[in-house]
Parts: C-alpha cells; sequence; structure tokens
C-alpha cells in the first residue's frame, strides 16, 4: 500500500488545507507547484479567494479589512463628495462582509494588500521595540529583552493591523496628486473621517504616522549622506540640481522636506514601502520625483481630532498590574489598549490626545499587551517622565548646501594654517 502524499488527498481535503493558508506567496508557490491543487483551487476559485484575503488580517478587524477593500475600489483622486458619501456609510460597510457576499473585486485588492501590511507590521515591531530599548538605557529601566523583543501576541497583531489599514484608508481616501489644490470640503471630510473613530482609535493611527515619518527621515538623510560623499558632478547631485522649481539639496527645499514626506506618506503604504526597500540612486530618484508640497495631509487631521471624541470612561489600569499571569486589563482587542489607559490615569477625558504624546508613539506605546508592557519597566514610571525622553527623528537640521559650505570652510582654514 502506497503512502499517502499531499497529491492523493481527496479534492475536499485539498481545498481544506488551502483554506487554511494566510500567506498570498504561500498559496501562490502550492498552486505552481501541484497541478493538483491548482485544479482543486479552479473549481473553489471565490471561496479559497475569500479565506486567502481574510486569513491575513486579525479576525477581530474584519470590519476594517472589509472598508479597506470597498474604499480601495473608488479611483482615485476620490473627488469630495465621494468621500464623504463613503463615509456616511460606514457603518453599513461593517455589515457587508457576510463571506457569502465577497466577490473577486473585493478579494484582489485585499490579496494584493495583506502582504504590504503584514511587511510593515513586522518592520514596526523592530523599529519601535529598538527605541523602547534605547529609552530602557537612557531611563535606567530594568527590562526583560527577551520578553521584550519577543514576536507578537494575537492581540498586538491586531491593533497593529487595525491602524495600517484604518491609515490606508485615510490615504486612499484623501491623496491629493501634486498640482491639484486641496479646497477646504476636501479637508473637512479628511477631519470627518477621524471622527468616526475614539480617541484612542486615533492616537493608533497617529503612532503609525510617527513611525512612518521616522522611517523617510532615515531614508532623507541617507540620500543626504551620499550627496555629500559625492562631487558636485556625481549622478546623485545632478538629480538634486533637476527637481524644480530649487535643487533638492539646498536650503530652501530642507525647509520644504516635512511637507515631502507628508507627500509620499499620503501616497500609501505600497509606495511608502517601495521608497522604503530602494536603495542607491534608484531610491533617491523615486523620492526626488515625489518631493512635492502637501501641507493638509494626515499630520494636521490627527493634530486637530486626537481629542474630540473621548468619552467619560473610567480609565483604570492598575488592576492586576504586576500579574504576569492570566488575562490583563487592556489585552482585548475591542478594549482601551493598556498603554493608552497608562498613559492617561487620572486625566479628564477632555485632556486625552492633548499633552505631548511624542515621546510615547515613537516606541508604539498604544498597540504592546501586558507581557511586553510588563517587560519594558515603564509600568513603574510617570507617562510624563517618559514621554518627556523624545527620540531624535533627524541626525542633522542643516541642509546638504550648508553642510558643504562648513565643510568648505574648514578645509580654507586648514590650508591657511589655522
Amino acid at each position: 500500500m502506497s503512502t499517502p502524499t499531499l497529491e492523493t488527498l481527496t479534492p475536499e481535503v485539498q481545498a481544506l488545507i488551502m483554506r487554511n493558508i494566510g500567506s498570498v506567496s504561500a498559496f501562490i508557490s502550492l498552486l505552481r507547484a501541484s497541478p493538483r491543487f491548482y485544479q482543486v483551487f479552479r473549481h473553489r476559485r471565490e471561496y479559497l479567494l475569500t479565506h486567502l484575503a481574510f486569513n491575513q488580517f486579525h479576525p477581530g478587524i474584519i470590519d476594517d479589512v472589509w472598508t479597506l477593500a470597498k474604499a480601495s475600489q473608488i479611483p482615485q483622486p476620490v473627488p469630495p463628495a465621494d468621500s464623504g458619501a463613503f463615509i456616511s456609510d460606514l457603518a453599513l460597510l461593517d455589515e457587508g462582509h457576510q463571506q457569502h457576499s465577497i466577490t473577486t473585486s473585493i478579494m484582489a485588492p485585499l490579496c494584493k494588500i495583506g502582504p504590504t501590511i503584514a511587511w510593515f507590521v513586522e518592520d514596526y515591531r523592530h523599529s519601535s521595540l529598538r527605541l523602547l530599548t534605547d529609552l530602557g538605557t537612557h531611563m535606567e529601566i530594568k527590562q526583560n529583552h527577551d520578553k521584550l523583543h519577543a514576536e507578537y501576541g494575537l492581540t498586538e497583531i491586531g491593533r497593529v493591523q487595525r491602524a495600517f489599514c484604518r491609515f490606508q484608508i485615510f490615504c486612499h481616501l484623501f491623496f491629493v496628486p501634486e498640482g491639484r489644490e486641496v479646497d477646504l470640503d476636501y479637508y473637512i471630510q479628511a477631519r470627518r473621517y477621524l471622527l468616526e473613530y475614539l480617541a484612542d482609535e486615533i492616537e493608533e493611527i497617529a503612532c503609525i504616522r510617527d513611525y512612518l515619518v521616522r522611517r523617510l527621515w532615515g531614508v532623507f538623510e541617507a540620500i543626504e549622506e551620499r550627496a555629500l560623499q559625492g562631487d558636485p558632478d556625481s549622478a546623485i547631485r545632478k538629480l538634486g540640481k533637476a527637481c524644480q522649481p530649487v535643487d533638492w539639496f539646498s536650503s530652501s527645499a530642507k525647509l520644504k522636506h516635512p511637507e515631502y514626506i507628508e507627500y509620499i506618506m499620503s501616497k500609501g503604504l505600497p509606495f511608502i514601502r517601495e521608497v522604503l526597500e530602494s536603495d542607491g540612486l534608484i531610491g533617491a530618484e523615486l523620492v526626488m520625483k515625489h518631493s512635492f508640497y502637501q501641507d493638509l495631509f494626515i499630520s494636521h487631521a490627527l493634530s486637530d481630532e486626537a481629542n474630540k471624541n473621548s468619552t467619560e470612561i473610567s480609565l483604570d489600569y492598575s488592576a492586576g498590574k504586576y500579574d504576569g499571569e492570566g488575562d490583563y486589563v487592556g489585552d482585548d482587542l475591542d478594549a482601551m489598549s493598556l498603554g493608552w489607559l497608562w498613559a492617561n490615569y487620572g486625566r479628564i477625558p477632555s485632556d486625552w490626545g492633548r499633552w505631548p504624546l511624542k515621546g510615547l508613539r515613537d516606541w508604539g506605546y498604544m498597540f504592546w499587551d501586558s507581557r511586553r508592557f510588563i517587560a519594558s519597566g515603564v509600568l513603574d514610571l510617570e507617562p510624563e517622565d517618559v514621554a518627556e525622553y523624545l527620540f531624535n527623528d533627524r541626525k542633522d537640521r542643516r541642509s546638504v548646501e550648508e553642510r558643504l559650505m562648513t565643510l568648505k570652510k574648514i578645509e580654507h582654514g586648514e590650508n591657511n594654517g589655522l
């Protein structure tokens, strides 16, 4: 009797195997490797793609995943009237993800965006936890590094995925192409979208925004360092000079770099990932070709709306504070996060989101569960003291033009024996 293999299983069992795959790349690899599985897929296409699309995400955020898929169907740029109508239908959209109603037009964008969000979720963990470790060193906090840098917990994955989904929805609905004037109605709709969420949910999106700004500053500074190392006729310096209306490396352009980053963010996660993964001249050209002024994007909308949806809720994070076993207050995906409870404990709701939280957002205080928080050691400290430690997103605020002038003065002084 021959030994059973995947190929000899019944079609029903093979379909069950494919139904539980949560990776698009693994799914495609299986279809390419096995003609038998491919035949099963052809006869159950929508059923299997539906499960593949949703398996990429935490089951508790399917409403947001569905909303992202529906938003992705609207051609960009989205007129303010259309984005307003979409926002008005958000409550109804939440009811639309029953699997029997899923179509290929819905599944396709989810299968496309899923791997990108997965990439950002993992990159976010490494980036933010590195800063949390730096915080521990700076403040001389005793930390359990093994637990601090452990893989995501289920609730943590759900929170981070949810925030990236909502960020991407915002980008799709409110992206403004270069040269298009932003009118007031457009900006009102952007703020209105954020008002669909509670204050702590808006703060989750703000954490993602701060992370992306930090990562993009790293890209900008890498480009500047490359320009400093080359001569005036180097390829990267020529790219900068070709930018309009001013040289990308000039002092006047440096002042606009925050707005350039806003524009790159507004293009959404797939483009941001392309920028982060590009290197050398290719990466520099990609950034410079999309260095446009973008003032009214998510940063301003978040700063306006962060505290608008606060409600009278008793914030208590102390129950079970030192208990490393069992459930912990704030570890439920549908509840306020432990970080939010800790940061706002004792504050009146009207103050939520008003006080400086940048130092907390840097290391993702909104997302971590009790296991990681206990390992970090920050729960024993006052939030105000922790928030005062602001991580420097930018190594040098001077432009390449200014730094080259300084180097020339130093060289001139050395040549004159100074």
